[in-house]
């Protein structure tokens, strides 16, 4: 059996600011460290086969901070894995939210500088320069085929068990998740919630010992934690998960209800222009 944690990075520069960050190589604040810190230790007990990292730098400090804390002799790692680095927001990073103007399109606003909250039903579309949801996705996808499934197929073959960490964005976590339920299982799969900084998610899939060199085999791929943050304590923002830090943390604005994206924007957690 392979188990998948994956966790989101502590908090940022750009959380802070509630800024689009997607690629932007912001740092961790205080805050974060001490959060990277606080999921190192929560995990010091748990023996990890590989930890694997955005290679951006709030990610890649919060791995480092887990593999700190892993026993000697410690697992072997990565922490320049590109597929999952969060979703590029192209030209909108670095920048705030804007609201939608009535009457505008989309591309009038980008090209005044304004990038507003996208709605699920625009999943095609992407910022300039940037992925849409839908790139995400097929990103999350070969993610899972290039990083996760040799790990499911070394466990399958061994009849050992591996438990592999992915520490990555709020986003692309939520890609691979469903990533992995769809790929390897055959299923679907949406997010409960937003995570907040370091939250983490578990994933655990089971493979008979037989199968063809040539196919995955079949798999049943259960998502067993999502969202957990006990390790938080007395680190976490307990204002409510609204804003961009809901957002980039992994919420979706449903096209059912496109208010929603004006009222992130003008939430405690999100700026306007």
């Amino acid at each position: 059996m392979l188990t998948v944690t994956l966790i989101r990075h502590g908090e940022s520069t750009h959380n802070v600011l509630a800024l689009w960050s997607g690629c932007t190589q912001c740092p961790l604040t205080e805050r974060g460290t001490q959060q990277a810190r606080a999921v190192g230790a929560y995990f010091a007990d748990t023996s990890f086969t590989k930890i694997y990292a955005s290679p951006l730098p709030r990610a890649r400090d919060t791995a480092q901070a887990v593999l700190d804390a892993q026993p000697t002799p410690k697992p072997p790692h990565d922490f320049s894995i590109d597929l999952i680095k969060e979703q590029s927001f192209g030209a909108a990073e670095e920048h705030p939210p804007s609201l939608r103007e009535e009457g505008k399109t989309l591309e009038a606003h980008f090209q005044e500088g304004k990038y507003p909250i996208l709605y699920e039903s625009e999943s095609d579309v992407a910022f300039p320069g940037g992925e849409s949801q839908l790139d995400l996705v097929r990103r999350g996808e070969t993610a899972v085929r290039e990083v996760v499934l040799p790990h499911v197929l070394s466990a399958a073959r061994t009849g050992q068990e591996e438990h592999i960490a992915l520490v990555s964005h709020g986003l692309c976590i939520a890609a691979i998740v469903g990533a992995m339920v769809s790929v390897l299982g055959g299923g679907t799969w949406k997010r409960k919630g937003p995570m907040v900084n370091t939250a983490w998610v578990r994933v655990q899939d089971g493979a008979p010992n037989e199968f063809a060199d040539d196919e995955i085999p079949p798999l049943e791929v259960i998502v067993t934690d999502e969202g957990r943050k006990d390790h938080l304590g007395g680190l976490i923002d307990e204002g409510p998960q609204v804003g961009m830090k809901a957002y980039q943390g992994g919420g979706v604005v449903e096209a059912k209800n496109p208010n929603e994206a004006e009222a992130i924007v003008q939430a405690p957690g999100g700026l306007k222009n």
